[in-house]
């Protein structure tokens, strides 16, 4: 025994985890900040992070799936004053514009079921 591990180790299965097909965002179709060129119209090449619009608590899934998604600068993701973890005024924004961007293709009823509350502003 040469320093292996020999009858201590499981023999692998031959089946790999299924990794999950996420959508593409519903909201946007470039990597530029969602909300500098919704308030500013700056398209700009800047660094962006992907950002979950989640409605409740452990919805992130259903964002995903949903393609309720969106790319942020850090600014307005993580650490400005206008940030949507800071600040409760625009993540209520962009919940808003995810529920309009989905009702384009789906029904109130649809949403409710899905999400289960209103946000429209």
């Amino acid at each position: 025994m040469s320093g292996e591990w020999d009858g201590f180790l499981l023999p692998k299965n031959g089946r790999k985890k299924k990794r999950k097909k996420h959508g593409r965002s519903i909201m946007q179709a470039g990597k530029y900040c969602y909300l500098c060129a919704r308030f500013y119209g700056d398209y700009g090449r800047k660094p962006v992070q992907k950002h979950h619009i989640v409605f409740g608590r452990g919805n992130r899934q259903i964002s995903e799936e949903l393609g309720l998604t969106v790319y942020l600068c850090d600014q307005h993701h993580e650490h400005g004053p206008d940030a949507v973890h800071v600040n409760h005024e625009m993540a209520r924004i962009l919940q808003a514009d995810a529920q309009e961007t989905y009702e384009q293709t789906h029904t109130r009823e649809e949403w409710m079921e899905r999400i289960g509350r209103n946000y429209k502003l």
